[in-house]
């Protein structure tokens, strides 16, 4: 029973929870689709990254000079040897950094040894017990690769350590 003049209604009340969960939903959907163009500036840059890299460390460019074993041996210094992944490259003069990459060759996945070299004047690589010869005179900077045993040796443009 109620006095007279008032009047009861019955108010429908949403859940909180569901208003809670539907604002969220939006919030996140919104917040998704204003980071995309972060993502996409992200996996640009980082594809350069993977890109430049891959050129640095390319063996390209015209192959190097071969150089006659007794010319090496004849140099009074000797010359700074370095072994990296089972290969051993002695040079007489200039710095060298290496790492591997990896490439699909014949369809398998190989992993191979890189190494550059800032001008050295010449350059001994012994890879699976066969010496290989180069000549870098002329301040000129190489990039050496050994895929399966084979060793290519590329002259690169100058680079700083």
């Amino acid at each position: 029973m109620t006095p007279e003049g008032f009047h009861i209604e019955r108010v429908k009340i949403a859940a909180p929870g569901r208003v809670q969960r539907r604002r969220a939903t939006v919030a996140l959907v919104l917040t998704g689709l204003a980071s995309l163009p972060i993502f996409h500036a992200v996996a640009t840059h980082a594809r350069d990254d993977v890109a430049e890299r891959a050129a640095y460390w390319s063996v390209s460019g015209q192959p190097c000079q071969p150089l006659a074993p007794e010319r090496f041996a004849s140099v009074s210094t000797p010359p700074q040897v370095t072994a990296y992944d089972g290969t051993i490259y002695q040079r007489h003069g200039g710095a060298m950094t290496c790492t591997h990459r990896v490439e699909t060759i014949g369809g398998a996945s190989v992993r191979y040894p890189v190494c550059k070299f800032t001008s050295p004047d010449y350059l001994a690589v012994v890879a699976d017990g066969r010496q290989t010869f180069y000549d870098l005179t002329m301040g000129r900077a190489a990039s050496v690769a050994v895929v399966n045993g084979q060793v290519r040796c590329g002259v690169s443009a100058k680079f700083a350590m």
